[in-house]
């Protein structure tokens, strides 16, 4: 029997790869932090928590962010990929990629954003317990003395025992990529308690405050931390096996929209510890270091289901018999001899 030929597809004179999105995200990212640290520096009154400045010419950051947000997923509907017979052509879980497969591995430093999460999460849980202990060792007297946990309530606990249990699941996470187990299902069901603990932040934060949405410092946290948890929860869905038909594109879009929306809650207030003096920026809310990560980890998502694109490796698709990535050999007893593409 004749060797199967197998020939990748022919390309289009236009051709507008999904992968472009990352261009678009790269100066989306930059420019909207610019924007908003030009705007918390010159137009915003830390003692009210509002503009001084309520134009809409005065708050280009919304804008950067709708039109930066329509233009990513302008590219993500529109594009393609090189092969056309595969419309969503990325594995079932790209992080665990086995060499006889694509004639490559996932880096072990994708694990790297999962044990910076777990490390950024893990000072968050301790610093609010190491204050309190601490002003309650200095209140405490041997006439008056005073319970080292004592003013730490119950949402507080609730809130410190699910960030735990997130903590210990992005180290094991990022164990099993290393391992080249990749996202199991085991790490997708504690992966929902993320959702979880961004919720009880959200409630945390309106218990404290009262009012959110006159403050745009409070309203982008808000944002962020919403951002994150539909983020996570559509990564568990996919590397759990419960995909939809829109998952893919709907969690590389959210990757994108959650790690621009934390740059921009984030880095502009950390800039101003920098640039402004206490009196200045006095009720500015101290930045949050697991929103940091969450710039981070959604970049690495899409990073690697970019590089699993499979039309990177692999010829046109094959409609019919094994569907495999691989010409066929059958030698003349009809014992069928895979042969790698590459070789």
């Amino acid at each position: 029997m004749k060797e199967k030929q197998v020939t990748p597809h022919k390309r289009s004179r236009f051709f507008l790869d999904k992968k472009m999105s990352m261009a678009v995200y790269v100066p989306v990212l930059v420019l909207a932090v610019i924007c908003r640290t030009s705007q918390l520096f010159s137009n915003m009154d830390f003692n009210s928590g509002k503009y001084i400045d309520n134009s809409l010419m005065k708050n280009t950051t919304i804008g950067v962010l709708i039109i930066g947000f329509l233009l990513i997923g302008a590219v993500l509907i529109m594009g393609e990929s090189r092969d056309k017979s595969v419309k969503s052509c990325i594995l079932l879980n790209p992080m665990r990629l086995k060499v006889d497969r694509l004639n490559k591995k996932i880096n072990p430093i994708v694990a790297a954003p999962f044990y910076v999460m777990a490390a950024l999460m893990f000072f968050d849980m301790l610093a609010p317990i190491a204050k309190t202990i601490s002003r309650n060792a200095e209140l405490s007297t041997p006439q008056a003395p005073v319970f080292i946990f004592s003013g730490i309530s119950a949402l507080d606990m609730t809130l410190s025992a699910v960030m735990l249990v997130c903590i210990i699941t992005m180290i094991v996470t990022g164990v099993n990529v290393i391992r080249g187990d990749g996202i199991t299902q085991g790490n997708c069901f504690f992966l929902t308690l993320y959702p979880v603990y961004k919720l009880i932040h959200i409630f945390k934060l309106i218990e404290t405050y009262q009012l959110i949405g006159p403050y745009s410092e409070r309203a982008y946290i808000m944002i962020a931390d919403i951002c994150s948890a539909v983020f996570v929860l559509l990564l568990v869905r996919f590397f759990a096996g419960y995909e939809k038909k829109h998952t893919r594109i709907l969690l590389i879009f959210m990757a994108y929209v959650t790690s621009v929306v934390c740059a921009v809650s984030t880095i502009p207030r950390f800039i101003m510890f920098f640039v402004l003096e206490y009196k200045e920026r006095g009720r500015m809310l101290t930045p949050e270091l697991t929103e940091i990560g969450m710039i981070i980890l959604p970049v690495m998502v899409i990073s690697v289901f970019w590089s699993a694109y499979v039309y990177r490796v692999m010829p046109k698709l094959s409609l019919t018999g094994m569907r495999r990535w691989t010409n066929l050999r059958v030698d003349g007893g009809g014992k069928a001899e895979m042969k790698d593409i590459n070789s």
